[in-house]
């Protein structure tokens, strides 16, 4: 098996569940949550392809668990952004970038998203979107493919992403019987640490046939295929 794509992911409860989304960890052969230095296995517990959520579990305590919010956001609140963009190609630390609610709706009116301006970038997939008090309101999931928009409107789309809400996020997790935090752990600590401990790094294991099976599907590392 080689690593063949990352995605992001966040520790919803204090049993090793981690929330992410269904296209991070579709067709992986295996997948390696990455904390404190170490590869620890995940299973797969639940997906939802269709809100583009999946659910996985690795043998460990995370330091951090996250509060799912179980309000809608509202507009111009500000928001974090947490992930592995580019995964370790620019560095291994945790990358943070900040934003508003910029719509409550995604793409043709899809009302389980909403749309922010804090930068994302391919392995933000699956990261936590959070407020100010580190409750996550939000899952990082798309954003506008600059080629397409720029072919059919003639300009680069700026800040225009998207989130899966976490009242969407919250209901799936519910529905699998994971037992949720009531309410947020987060103490008035240094917020980008605790962001931090909470959020992990991805790690997509394929056969080679299997990825050049899934070549479009996908993001994948450039140097796995010549």
């Amino acid at each position: 098996l080689l690593p063949a794509a990352s995605g992001s992911g966040f520790a919803i409860s204090k049993d090793g569940h981690i929330l992410t989304n269904n296209h991070v960890i579709n067709g992986c052969q295996a997948l390696n949550i990455h904390t404190n230095g170490k590869l620890i296995s995940a299973r797969l517990i639940a997906s939802d392809p269709i809100n583009d959520l999946a659910l996985i579990k690795g043998s460990f305590k995370p330091k951090t668990v996250f509060y799912i919010n179980s309000s809608t956001p509202k507009l111009l609140d500000d928001i974090y952004v947490a992930g592995y963009p580019f995964g370790y190609a620019i560095s291994s630390s945790i990358k943070i970038t900040k934003g508003i609610v910029s719509s409550l709706s995604g793409i043709g009116n899809n009302f389980s998203q909403m749309q922010i301006d804090a930068a994302i970038q391919p392995g933000n997939s699956g990261g936590p979107v959070l407020d100010k008090k580190g409750d996550v309101v939000g899952i990082a999931v798309a954003k506008l493919n600059m080629q397409a928009v720029f072919e059919d409107y003639g300009v680069i789309p700026e800040n225009t992403n998207f989130a899966i809400k976490s009242t969407t996020a919250k209901s799936f997790a519910e529905s699998n019987n994971i037992r949720l935090i009531s309410k947020s752990s987060y103490k008035n600590k240094e917020l980008g640490e605790y962001i931090s401990n909470g959020t992990y790094y991805l790690s997509c294991m394929m056969t080679l046939a299997r990825i050049k099976e899934m070549q479009t599907q996908k993001v994948f590392f450039q140097n796995i295929i010549k």
